[in-house]
């Protein structure tokens, strides 16, 4: 699955969001608005997403990058959905700025895409050019074509 297929939602530029967790909270809002997430999941979908975090930290600090995750029963498909800042979304607890981050929610039972989406989504962002490109955009849809245009390139 391509990364722009599975963007519920437009993404959110330049949000106004201070901690990881108003950002997890924000972005899961955001699925279940798009209708990619039954409302009666979020709840569930932050705390797996905290439990998931408090495991392994999801944060790729060097590039300013954090993809949390998590597969939640009752999620059907791979949903994700994106924020980015020219400065942070949020900022680690030492005051590293993460300026963009992706959530993605998936079943249980998609393990094997769940871990290629994830694959897909980070290579996308290894690209710096990507990245500043994305850090720059003014609107949710330049933050789309950013992410069709180089996934279809396969950077």
């Amino acid at each position: 699955m391509r990364v722009s297929d599975a963007v519920a939602g437009a993404p959110v530029v330049r949000p106004a969001w201070g901690t990881f967790d108003e950002v997890i909270e924000r972005l899961v809002e955001r699925l279940v608005e798009a209708g990619s997430l039954p409302a009666s999941l979020a709840a569930n979908a932050v705390a797996r997403i905290r439990e998931r975090e408090a495991i392994t930290g999801t944060a790729m600090v060097e590039i300013g990058v954090s993809i949390p995750h998590a597969r939640v029963e009752g999620v059907r498909r791979i949903a994700a959905t994106i924020a980015v800042s020219p400065t942070a979304v949020y900022e680690l607890g030492d005051g590293l700025p993460i300026s963009i981050v992706v959530l993605v929610l998936s079943s249980p039972t998609l393990i094997g895409e769940h871990l290629n989406f994830l694959s897909s989504v980070s290579m996308l962002l290894q690209s710096a050019t990507v990245r500043q490109a994305l850090r720059n955009a003014h609107t949710s849809e330049e933050v789309l074509r950013i992410v069709r245009d180089n996934e279809s390139r396969g950077r």
